[in-house]
């Protein structure tokens, strides 16, 4: 392959991949926070749902057939999908549902069914996206068991995310060079 195609294959592939580093960021930042004061968190999750469908759906827009009708079925999908996900943290949130929960545990809840349906999400359509849903729900699961440790909780999600960005880097360049030995 020329260095030219090469350079532009990088190019596209940190293009494609900026939109996953941005919501790990976004999302370690959140978790953070969530770590430190969770009672006001449940707003900064709610917004951040819409950030991981437009992800969702770019992200899988590649694998959608490319016949134009199909391309709209698809991202009618995932925004029902997501809608869907919105619905129930809506209701969670309702004031006969809020004296089952407090709003500590309304973030973990938060936490948890956005991740899970990053994997729903994920597996139907960009690997990337699950490992995203993955990395959610692990640091859901880390926050409450450090709760009080915010320098160990910090760390250990960022190392997750960082975790999940080399995974994704890796599986990439293996299948780059499968790719590359069938066309030799």
């Amino acid at each position: 392959m020329p260095a030219v195609e090469q350079s532009l294959d990088r190019k596209r592939f940190l293009l494609y991949q900026l939109p996953y580093l941005l919501l790990y960021a976004v999302a370690i930042v959140l978790v953070a926070m969530t770590a430190h004061n969770a009672a006001e968190m449940n707003g900064y999750w709610q917004m951040f749902i819409p950030l991981v469908a437009l992800v969702s759906i770019l992200g899988g827009w590649r694998w959608a057939e490319p016949t134009s009708g199909a391309k709209w079925v698809y991202v009618l999908r995932q925004v029902l999908h997501w809608g869907a996900v919105v619905l129930v943290i809506q209701l969670l949130f309702a004031h006969a549902v809020q004296d089952f929960l407090n709003d500590e545990q309304d973030a973990f809840v938060s936490i948890y069914l956005v991740g899970l349906a990053a994997i729903l999400s994920g597996l139907y359509l960009d690997w990337k996206m699950a490992l995203f849903g993955i990395f959610l729900v692990l640091s859901g699961v880390g926050l409450a068991w450090l709760n009080d440790n915010y320098m160990l909780l910090l760390v250990v999600v960022g190392g997750g995310g960082l975790l999940a960005i080399v995974v994704s880097l890796t599986i990439r360049g293996r299948l780059l060079k499968l790719r590359g030995a069938d066309a030799d």
